[in-house]
């Protein structure tokens, strides 16, 4: 049997929610360690390093900064919006700054279940015990792409995560799947380089008309109505997707012929450690939780950052980043009534022995 370290909390997943977990768990004097299958913020690193985060880095609106006491404004990094280069610096420094107990290269392949004890297993065969346990991997590793026949396996397929550079693309004909951020910053940087095709199930929407930070924003907004304007980037809004057959879009009113597709069409949650466990999730794929994000069917089993799905909001980091701090509370009061259940228990054992 392996040995087993037991910990009063195990948060999985060192990117922004988990290191935010971390530093709250740390302020709280608990016995916490994070494990990372990577390094630490691997899914950002793996990004391309110039893209723009939608989120700002200034003193008087930040909404980038993971930890109030280390600012990632006061670090050298473009403003007011940083690069996935600097927030991945930001978030190394992060760590060192604390110094939180960060696990990396500690993939965890399975998580067990056991009379109020989870039992987290890391590929290399390493195991931990607790019963408070924080998912805090996020949602990009679950690429998400419509069920439509001739999607999988087509090698002209790819998700606009993995779009790194126009000069992939440079002279063939490109169509984008998608209406939101993603879809219109992809769009507009492969606008000089190939044809492009942005087609969507919706109309696109835009920050400045609704007011909602997810809808598409900032410099995208302008470049994108100019670009489809002058018919530099061709755009079909309300427009479904029924096959795809080789490189042969097929549309219910029209038919397309492309060299590359990108699906700008988001991510939803891939959790295969807890595949052993029974746990209630939503249409979407979403974990159930109550209004601390724990797990409706499992007392202990905690989730923070964009899988607490609260609303749209909780995507974004100035939206999740608010929602760690009751999370990561509650776990703490519920440690404590747990150490003063666990002495209860032992005072009467204590007596019965000298007795």
């Amino acid at each position: 049997m392996a040995h087993r370290s037991f910990r009063d909390l195990i948060i999985i997943g060192a990117g922004p929610a988990g290191l935010r977990s971390a530093e709250l768990a740390q302020k709280a004097g608990l016995d916490y360690i994070v494990l990372e299958r990577g390094r630490v913020g691997q899914h950002w690193r793996e990004l391309r390093p110039h893209m723009r985060l939608l989120s700002s880095c200034l003193p008087q609106r930040d909404w980038t900064s993971i930890s109030p006491g280390f600012p990632i404004w006061k670090l050298p990094v473009k403003r007011p919006y940083c690069s996935v280069r600097e927030f991945v610096d930001y978030l190394d420094q992060l760590r060192n700054h604390f110094n939180f107990e960060v696990y990396e290269n500690s993939e965890v392949e399975h998580v067990f279940f056991n009379d109020s004890v989870f039992r987290v297993v890391e590929r290399s065969g390493r195991e931990w015990e607790t019963n408070n346990l924080l998912i805090a991997t996020g949602i990009m590793n679950g690429l998400h792409f419509p069920d439509v026949p001739g999607i999988k396996d087509n090698p002209i397929v790819s998700h606009s995560q993995q779009f790194k550079s126009a000069k992939d693309f440079k002279g063939q004909r490109v169509l984008i799947i998608g209406s939101g951020n993603s879809a219109a910053e992809t769009a507009i940087e492969l606008a000089g380089s190939a044809m492009v095709y942005l087609y969507s199930r919706h109309e696109i929407r835009y920050f400045s008309e609704t007011d909602r930070l997810y809808h598409v924003r900032g410099i995208s907004e302008s470049y994108l109505k100019e670009l489809i304007r002058m018919e530099i980037i061709r755009h079909k809004p309300n427009i479904k997707l029924k096959e795809i057959k080789g490189n042969r879009v097929l549309f219910e009113d029209a038919e397309l012929e492309v060299d590359k597709i990108i699906f700008a069409t988001g991510y939803r949650p891939v959790l295969p450690f807890l595949k052993g466990l029974d746990l209630r999730k939503t249409a979407s794929g979403y974990p159930r939780i109550d209004n601390v994000g724990q797990s409706e069917n499992y007392a202990g089993l905690f989730f923070t950052g964009p899988l607490a799905r609260f609303n749209m909001a909780s995507a974004l980091i100035h939206g999740f980043s608010q929602q760690v701090e009751p999370t990561v509370k509650y776990i703490a009061n519920r440690i404590s009534k747990q150490a003063a259940s666990l002495e209860t228990e032992v005072q009467p054992n204590l007596v019965n022995l000298i007795m």
